[in-house]
């Protein structure tokens, strides 16, 4: 029998706003946390993609061409869909102090409501501001493919120099669990093995134990292999299946553990 967890309300505390006018924060505040197709910032006249982990600052302009997520350092999450466009700092969710999602744990094929996991945001992302020439098609067109083959590198997102840089790993990657791991969010594969999952409705994230990410869309069975964490936005539905048949629907919004 399938078990079915419906996504409850959760109020996330509001920081004070101070009195009159405040100078923006020239310090980032936010990291894109997953992206299923490239994430423009404008620059100047025109835009450029960014890489998954990046820090964001609170001016930077942003428009989504697909799903994606952002990370907000106090915690906030924000999705956004092909279309959305944002000024990072100008979110409710930059005010955030926690996540904005319940928050649910995966515990012998079912879901328990779980206290909010307390982590360092801001450690989890780096300062990547260049994007490979790669990823820049001849008639000017970005691909989703060139895009994350562009920011794919052996131990995940790292700073990159102002010059031409060969793409990619320089070796295969040797299997899990004997992957290095990779300080910072980076686009990845999940692995293999683990439970199924598979989106019904919108999109979901997940998060593996190597800061790996990837956006899960609808109709498609993907093992979740190394997951340890799954995203899962308001109006979005996800059926988890175990090894052995069991089924658990899943319908946002909700912050999953899966260990």
């Amino acid at each position: 029998m399938a078990q079915r967890w419906m996504g409850g309300l959760l109020v996330a505390a509001v920081a004070g706003l101070a009195a009159g006018c405040k100078e923006r924060s020239d310090k980032p505040i936010a990291g894109l946390l997953a992206a299923g197709a490239p994430v423009m910032r404008l620059e100047g006249k025109g835009y450029r993609p960014i890489a998954v982990g990046s820090q964001l600052l609170p001016d930077a302009q942003l428009s989504a061409t697909g799903p994606a997520v952002l990370e907000y350092f106090g915690g906030g999450l924000r999705f956004l869909e092909k279309g959305d466009t944002l000024e990072v700092g100008d979110a409710d969710e930059a005010k955030l102090h926690g996540v904005n999602l319940p928050s649910l744990r995966w515990e012998e094929g079912q879901l328990q409501e779980a206290p909010r996991a307390l982590r360092l945001v801001a450690a989890r992302y780096t300062n990547v501001q260049v994007t490979p020439a790669s990823a820049l098609q001849q008639d000017g067109e970005y691909s989703s493919s060139q895009y994350f083959v562009a920011f794919f590198t052996p131990n995940g997102l790292q700073k990159l120099g102002s010059g031409p840089r060969a793409e990619g790993p320089n070796r295969p990657l040797p299997p899990p669990p004997l992957r290095p791991r990779v300080p910072f969010i980076h686009a990845g594969d999940l692995g293999e093995g683990g439970l199924v999952a598979t989106v019904d409705d919108g999109f979901v994230v997940a998060e593996t134990d190597d800061l790996a990410t990837a956006v899960l869309l609808e109709d498609r069975e993907v093992p979740l292999g190394r997951t340890v964490r799954l995203l899962v936005p308001d109006g979005a539905e996800v059926v988890l299946r175990s090894a052995d048949g069991r089924e658990t629907e899943v319908e946002g919004p909700a912050d999953v553990r899966l260990r």
